[in-house]
């Protein structure tokens, strides 16, 4: 069963098009303002800071527990606000839920659980492939200072996120860059927009770009982008194929996971030899991403022909 042409959306809808897109688009980025406010009022009030103390300390981190802890909340709360709300607002405004919309009635199957893992582990050294690709090209001075300065700024925040000295620091970690983002994200993008951009276009194969391409933009990123993109890519197809974003929550918290987990690793790996980014700074060379990009395609394809053999397979 497709994603998109379950009964529950052959209804009348008014925003699968391009009033819902419009909607959509302008509650993420009103709530980025209003949560990441909010987030910054909310983390210095509980921490005794003023917003301008609470401010400075989360965009030039100093790696105490004071500024580790405080962004760690400031991205809880904005991150809930601008990634989670929308889809919600969507929902009331649409009449549906997010039941309907994240296709959470659908059964898993085991084989899709473990496809779905399969893409997500395959996937990690060709994404890290492609990140280094970007990293190497030389692009114009205008595009290399911007993205550099994003870059620089995203960068000194996630390694303020992910500094852990503790076991329970990972599971908190966890929570925050690899769940968070799999409900989340996978309910707004794989679920919401590819909706829209489906009844927008009229097509499946653009609706899965789209979705993917939007996905790619908002985590401003420069160098980033296509691993990004090729993610989302991966994710529509699936739940474009099995009519849930179930699966793809399950390949994008494995896929976040298992980077905080070998950040992780990295980190008690230095405290105690010294020697920095032994697991998670890894140069990937061409060969090893072409040889992971055979059986990550080979899945993605697998998937979408289990999922017509198996269509009625009660299972």
């Amino acid at each position: 069963m497709d994603l998109l042409t379950d009964d529950s959306i052959k209804k009348p809808s008014l925003f699968y098009n391009n009033l819902g897109l419009i909607f959509v688009l302008i509650f993420i980025f009103l709530f980025n303002l209003v949560f990441s406010f909010g987030g910054l009022m909310l983390s210095g009030m509980i921490y005794g800071l003023s917003f301008g103390e609470a401010r400075y300390l989360i965009s030039h981190p100093d790696g105490s527990a004071l500024s580790i802890n405080l962004l760690r909340l400031y991205h809880a709360v904005s991150f809930t606000g601008y990634m989670f709300l929308p889809a919600l607002l969507f929902t009331v405004a649409n009449r549906s839920s997010l039941s309907t919309e994240g296709g959470f009635k659908t059964r898993l199957k085991g084989k899709f659980i473990l496809m779905s893992l399969g893409i997500a582990l395959t996937a990690l050294p060709l994404v890290n492939w492609l990140d280094q690709f970007m990293r190497n090209i030389k692009w114009p001075q205008f595009i290399q200072y911007y993205a550099d300065r994003l870059d620089s700024s995203r960068q000194e925040m996630t390694l303020n996120l992910l500094d852990m000295q503790q076991p329970q620091e990972l599971f908190v970690c966890l929570a925050l860059v690899a769940l968070m983002p799999a409900i989340f994200e996978e309910i707004l993008f794989r679920g919401i927009f590819m909706r829209i951009f489906q009844g927008i276009t009229g097509s499946v194969v653009k609706s899965i770009m789209l979705q993917a391409l939007v996905f790619a933009v908002l985590h401003f990123s420069h160098y980033e982008l296509p691993g990004i993109f090729l993610m989302g890519i991966a994710a529509g197809i699936i739940a474009m194929k099995t009519g849930t974003t179930l699966y793809g929550m399950i390949l994008h918290f494995v896929f976040n996971g298992t980077v905080v987990v070998l950040h992780y690793l990295s980190q008690i790996n230095f405290n105690q030899t010294g020697i920095s980014g032994a697991y998670d700074n890894i140069q990937i060379p061409w060969s090893i991403a072409l040889v992971s990009a055979l059986p990550f395609f080979y899945l993605l394809v697998l998937f979408g022909r289990l999922t017509r053999d198996t269509e009625n397979d009660p299972e």
